[in-house]
């Protein structure tokens, strides 16, 4: 690879990657919080390889890292046409009118969510190519201070600034509640119902008022993990690389929006915008909010990334065979075995071929880890990492594509819709990661 040209090529690359992985988590298979973990284990894979450190992260590291976007997916379906200045009736309850909002409220909104989405991968993204060794202690002072920031919120503040931005859902959530006769305040009802969004879809005004005050908690979650990593865990990079990777996520995720803005009819839903049949407004979105967001991370990896090894002695005291097992179940069978079972467990529910599939993932993955285990060891320390983070890469994204457009029941192969501007997005991207990719094996084994 060219080297002037090398680190434009990578961003491009990095930002199609994760616009192709943001899509595919919106599709039935991968869902919000497993999604966002695909999303993890395949962007974190990409930057390992692409930052060219002499000794980066481990598998274990990268995985803890994909792991730890599981523990933040919002709540996001009633605020994407916020942006409109209309509220909409539909995500308010049966027979709701639509209300008007400020435009600037909706966007705010949609900026709190993006930055509360990547609280703790932002963390440990900085932590896989930090040259600070952190300890157990670190670890669970950062998701101890995000989780109390987060639920503390919802218990307090976050009430008071959903009453401040929109006082309109506020009013809707309370009619709500007098309509189901529950004789308390919007607070009351809420902390009765503590952090209860399936028993707040059932009550008008209740699911967008859960939503807004879910979006605001994250945020200051995402501000209370990026102040841990600095000032507890002293890890200036992690901090940082949290602070960029929450912002570009918040900016990504409402620059994005702007396909509902015009797939919904523009300002107040009174323009006459709209968009082509083959551009669908909630495909586009989730494509661009990856593209957006991980082209940007990507070139901040790769300015910034320091050339010192990652250091990891948080496992290096166990005895061999528990390091060995611990490494196996985190790396194989997690990240491994999950996403390759996962997708075609839920792609195939309610469907007769659901037991048969399972089986033949089941025994895919299986023999997938065995290999593995074979070449590199249980706890992988035979792989040479510099090679193995592209070819990881490569497997993990042919076998999402694959997943992706044919691995289901014939109505929900994607395969099917490849007329659909977005499947023409994912399939590009996948080839031009899958190339870069292949390119950076070869580069290994030249070496």
């Amino acid at each position: 690879m060219n080297q002037k040209l090398r680190n434009p090529i990578l961003i491009l690359t990095g930002a199609l990657l994760t616009g192709f992985l943001w899509r595919v988590r919106g599709t039935g298979g991968w869902g919000a919080a497993w999604g966002l973990m695909t999303v993890g284990l395949g962007f974190t894979l990409f930057l390992a390889a692409a930052a060219q450190k002499k000794q980066g992260p481990s598998l274990r590291l990268i995985a803890l890292a994909a792991l730890s976007f599981l523990f933040t997916a919002p709540a996001w379906g009633t605020l994407l046409t916020q942006i409109t200045g209309v509220l909409k009736g539909s995500v308010i309850g049966e027979g709701a009118d639509d209300i008007l909002i400020s435009p600037a409220v909706g966007a705010s909104f949609m900026l709190l969510m993006g930055f509360g989405i990547p609280a703790l991968f932002g963390v440990m993204l900085g932590r896989c190519f930090s040259d600070k060794a952190w300890k157990w202690r670190d670890y669970i002072a950062v998701l101890a201070v995000f989780l109390i920031a987060v639920y503390g919120a919802k218990a307090s503040v976050s009430h008071l600034f959903v009453r401040w931005l929109e006082p309109q859902a506020v009013e809707a959530f309370r009619t709500g509640i007098a309509r189901e006769d529950l004789g308390k305040s919007v607070y009351s009802v809420y902390m009765a119902h503590f952090n209860a969004e399936s028993w707040a879809k059932k009550i008008y005004g209740g699911r967008h008022y859960y939503a807004l005050v879910s979006a605001v908690s994250a945020a200051l979650g995402s501000l209370a993990s990026i102040l841990a990593a600095r000032f507890i865990v002293k890890d200036r990079y992690a901090a940082k690389t949290d602070a960029f990777v929450c912002g570009a996520f918040a900016l990504a995720i409402t620059a994005a929006d702007l396909f509902f803005f015009f797939d919904a009819g523009g300002y107040r839903m009174a323009q006459s915008f709209s968009l082509p049949e083959t551009f669908a407004a909630w495909s586009l979105w989730e494509f661009f909010t990856g593209f957006l967001a991980g082209g940007a991370v990507t070139a901040y990896i790769l300015k910034t990334v320091p050339k010192e090894d990652t250091r990891e002695t948080l496992l290096q005291k166990l005895p061999p065979k528990p390091f060995a097992a611990f490494s196996f179940l985190l790396c194989g069978v997690f990240m491994i075995g999950v996403n390759i079972v996962r997708p075609v467990l839920r792609r195939f529910s309610d469907t007769k071929a659901l037991i048969p599939a399972v089986i033949v993932s089941v025994l895919f993955a299986l023999a997938v880890c065995l290999l593995l285990a074979k070449l590199y060891g249980f706890d992988f320390g035979k792989a040479d990492l510099r090679r193995a983070y592209p070819a990881a890469c490569l497997f993990f994204i042919t076998y999402i594509v694959i997943a992706y457009l044919f691995i289901a029941p014939a109505e929900k192969q994607e395969f099917r819709n490849l007329s659909m501007l977005h499947n023409i997005l994912v399939l590009i991207s996948f080839f031009a990661a899958a190339a870069v990719c292949v390119m950076q094996i070869k580069k290994k084994d030249a070496a």
